[in-house]
């Protein structure tokens, strides 16, 4: 093979993973049974789907119906049949079964391959499966059934959660032994979380057929959405496609054969497939002495799996904390722009990061596997070229964080060697241990300081420091441009709905398109609105000026499907707005700045912290105290989870793993604030962590769902749970003092510990670590003071003594520690005595006695301070 260049390169890297990614269309068309041509279908059987002799069946039929609908997928892809579709045979003058190394046959032959490219894909789909020989040889000649005994049309993915195990020795598992499946249907926040099985997945074929012919039916719609003008860019168009094929095949299962477990979706499988697909090819394109039947009889042998032939990349995003939080003389008054701004910044420079990469390397977007919370993994071929290209890229890289950020933040860029046999299941484990090493290694060299990068920065301040982050200089208008980007963002993300990246030559600035005044590594960045705007880029599309489209909307509900045509990249967080309810009340915020409250208008912490007070009594004024909760958490032990959480664990999981962690933060949790905590502000939420802020009050009830939702998520399994930290305070406070008090609150619930089983899994409020499993008590005893208030009148004296009591009792250095009962029920006994009617203290006294003294100091002791503060500052006055 000849190897090519630049954009040819690029392109044929595409079409390569464009068949690897649908190699398995077959098993959602073959599930949902649409009309087909039975004399085609026979004929496909019979050239792609593998003979059983001694049975007289043919298996794996699949393959076939890939062959079969991949013609109509064609159809809404770059041309195929007319246009350049190197490195595949041309099928202008024949049929798909005619041209041997045709893109049909290569996708459609993975369980019976001749050519080296039809090889290609298939040794990429068993290393995604992760399958050793003789493990992959009984899969190959198995029959459609998992362990449960339900067939390929009946059986429903299994949640990789369920499967989780920390603690103790790993037991096998079985299909049939775990109570959780994935609902088959297309992507939305709702559709993340798993159902019970039982009552729902489908005992007899009409029925689990009729659901996949209505998922089959809305992703052949849904095909046609991709714009017309990006179909002549193949990597503009596979990175829609790359979306919409997430969005219908996530919950597919894609092993339902040699009673597998159907554990890992068609998507992640597939996904990695195209991944490991285009390294060997264009590893295999690199090798000049190597001829093609060699390659073929080593792929046959699998005597060349332990050539290091992949270059595992990895970027981690550091100093986010320092950069997000950075401060000047203004930025309080523009803190949530600056925050909302900022933490885009994060997950754009790190999306752009990959992109850079990507491009270097020629490489399509379905070579990177992860990007969440900073930080992304990417498959490349181990060749002499890339690794030279990724040694600018982290120079380019490095020099561009040191001009703009003055090292206040910065990518870390590595890549690790590694073969097919390191993704067997046998070695997985070791290779991730190398992977999250490589990683924290990469920590402690940036800006290869030790290296020729510039220890000192000969910069001058003309106009003095920048008014929002006093670090970088200020230039004529009294910023810096990267400062005034911030707040550019924090502005489009109120209105706009798409982002453009498009060359740094290219021209942008055209109609409602936003864009930012510093390019980001050679890019052009710009925000528009719907597809009106974005539709005019028809041209920048066709050209190659356009790189990348990317939706960022949020879902309009929870049952909102996440497909609207272009790719997508979850990386926008809930803003609160002004809503018509709120205008009714304007005079809530008149200790807030009334003049900004006007209707779609983005609201301001000041706004925000006013959102608990409600009207008293008289329905005159306004009680309840402003103030902001900042909330801050992370799953617990994630890096477990990850090496040693799984009992066999491969690359598709580990991948699948990582898509879904960050989706309940990502996807799921800005459209949950929107729906019903619509005051939150989702700074942060990706990979396993979230940074939000919000009303005092509310903001504990979020946190709380959140905590009982993510249980849900997990399948209920008691060994994933996140940890988290709440701070209150005024709404004036500094920005980067918020952030470094909640992430000492979440440091202290993390160092909770009850047994040696029970630890972390809690919250740290107002200084007191509660565990999750305790926080509906006090939720409950919260409420019961309020009745207990109404119902009696109690003072502010009285209920506010009970804080000297709890100090007492919790004291237990002090000898005096026991005798907090005593004095409560005296306190008690005499404010009954002084202002109840005899026939009702009786039933007051026993009640205060159960919910004060037992319920509230004895069994929660200073935990007991978390319902009496929100009592207090509910009825606040001013």
């Amino acid at each position: 093979m000849n190897l090519l260049r630049n954009q040819a390169l690029l392109d044929a890297s595409c079409r390569v993973a464009f068949a690897a990614l649908v190699h398995d269309l077959g098993k959602f068309a073959e599930r949902a049974a649409p009309e087909v041509d039975r004399d085609r279908l026979d004929a496909h059987i019979q050239n792609y789907c593998k003979w059983h002799e001694q049975g007289g069946y043919h298996s794996h039929r699949h393959a076939a119906h890939t062959a079969l609908f991949l013609d109509v997928v064609e159809q809404s892809a770059p041309d195929l049949i007319r246009g350049e579709v190197t490195p595949f045979a041309s099928r202008r003058d024949g049929t798909e079964a005619d041209i041997t190394d045709s893109l049909i046959n290569a996708a459609a032959m993975h369980h019976r391959p001749e050519t080296l490219l039809q090889w290609i894909i298939a040794t990429a789909d068993r290393v995604a499966s992760g399958f050793e020989r003789d493990e992959f040889d009984r899969y190959n000649e198995g029959e459609d059934k998992t362990d449960t005994g339900r067939n390929h049309f009946q059986a429903r993915q299994l949640t990789l959660f369920e499967q989780v195990h920390l603690t103790g020795e790993k037991q096998p598992t079985t299909a049939s032994s775990l109570d959780w499946r994935y609902p088959l249907k297309a992507l939305s926040p709702e559709n993340l979380f798993p159902v019970k099985r039982a009552g729902y997945e489908p005992e007899h074929d009409a029925s689990a057929q009729k659901e996949y012919r209505a998922l089959w039916e809305a992703f052949l719609l849904a095909l046609k959405d991709i714009p017309a003008s990006h179909r002549q860019q193949w990597p503009l168009w596979l990175d829609h496609f790359d979306t919409l094929w997430q969005t219908f095949t996530h919950a597919i299962p894609a092993a339902t054969a040699f009673n597998t477990k159907p554990e890992v979706s068609l998507y992640d499988h597939s996904k990695a497939t195209a991944a490991f697909a285009v390294a060997l090819w264009r590893w295999h394109i690199a090798q000049k002495n190597l001829s093609d039947e060699e390659s073929i009889r080593q792929h046959k042998e699998r005597a060349d799996w332990n050539e290091d032939k992949f270059l595992l990349v990895q970027g981690d995003f550091f100093g986010i904390q320092e950069f997000i939080f950075s401060e000047g003389a203004e930025t309080n008054k523009n803190a949530a722009k600056l925050l909302r701004g900022r933490s885009f910044q994060v997950s754009l420079f790190t999306e752009l990061a990959a992109l850079k990469v990507l491009e270097a390397c020629e490489l399509p977007s379905t070579s990177q596997i992860t990007n969440a919370a900073g930080k992304f993994l990417i498959v490349a071929p181990n060749t002499p070229e890339v690794r030279a290209r990724l040694a600018n890229v982290r120079k380019e890289l490095n020099q561009w964080f040191l001009e703009h950020t003055f090292g206040l933040a910065g990518l870390g860029l590595v890549g690790k060697f590694a073969s097919c046999s390191d993704f067997l299941q046998g070695h997985f484990t070791g290779l991730m241990k190398g992977l999250f090493e490589d990683l924290e290694a990469a920590k402690f060299s940036r800006f290869a300081l030790t290296g020729d990068a510039p220890r000192v920065f000969e910069v001058e301040y003309p106009q003095g420091v920048c008014a929002y982050n006093n670090r970088l200089p200020a230039d004529e208008k009294g910023s810096a441009p990267l400062s005034r980007d911030q707040i550019a963002i924090g502005e489009a993300l109120v209105g706009k709905d798409r982002l453009l990246v498009a060359r740094d030559d290219a021209e942008l600035r055209r109609g409602s398109v936003e864009s930012l005044e510093v390019p980001v590594f050679g890019y052009r960045v710009g925000f528009t609105e719907g597809e009106e705007e974005t539709g005019r880029f028809g041209e920048l599309a066709g050209n190659g000026g356009l790189v990348r489209c990317w939706d960022f909307s949020l879902p309009e509900n929870l049952s909102d499907t996440l497909w609207h045509g272009y790719a997508r990249r979850y990386i926008n967080a809930y803003v609160p707005k002004f809503e018509s309810d709120d205008l009714q009340v304007s005079d809530k915020y008149r200790d807030a700045d009334a003049a900004e409250v006007k209707r779609l208008a983005p609201k301001t912490f000041n706004h925000l912290a006013c959102e608990d007070r409600v009207l008293d009594d008289d329905g005159k004024n306004w009680i309840g105290q402003i103030a902001l909760a900042t909330l801050k958490g992370d799953v617990d032990n994630l890096g477990l989870i990850f090496q040693k959480g799984l009992e066999k664990n491969t690359f598709a999981k580990m991948a699948a793993l990582s898509r879904q962690m960050n989706a309940f933060f990502a996807v799921w949790l800005p459209a949950f604030c929107a729906k019903n905590y619509p005051d939150t502000y989702t700074v942060f939420a990706g990979g396993d962590d979230f940074f939000l802020i919000g009303p005092w009050l509310k903001t504990q009830k979020l946190a709380a769902e959140m905590a009982t939702r993510f249980k849900a998520f997990v399948a209920e399994n008691p060994e994933i749970h996140f940890s988290a930290g709440i701070v209150t305070t005024k709404s004036g406070h500094p920005v980067h003092a918020l952030a470094e008090q909640a992430e000492t609150a979440l440091e202290a619930a993390k160092g909770y510990e009850r047994t040696a089983s029970e630890k972390k899994n809690a919250i740290c409020l107002y200084n007191e670590v509660v565990p999750w499993s305790e926080w509906d008590k006090l939720a409950r005893l919260e409420q019961e003071i309020r009745e207990l208030a109404d119902d009696y009148k109690l003072s502010t004296g009285y209920v506010y003594g009970l804080l000297s009591l709890i100090d007492l009792a919790t004291d237990k250095q002090n000898p005096e520690s026991a005798m907090w009962r005593s004095r409560f029920t005296y306190r008690t006994s005499r404010y009954v005595v002084d202002k109840l009617q005899k026939d009702a203290r009786p039933v007051a006294l026993s009640r205060l006695a159960k919910t004060f003294g037992e319920n509230g100091i004895a069994a929660q002791q200073g935990r007991f301070r978390i319902p009496l503060f929100n009592f207090f500052y509910s009825k606040r006055r001013g």
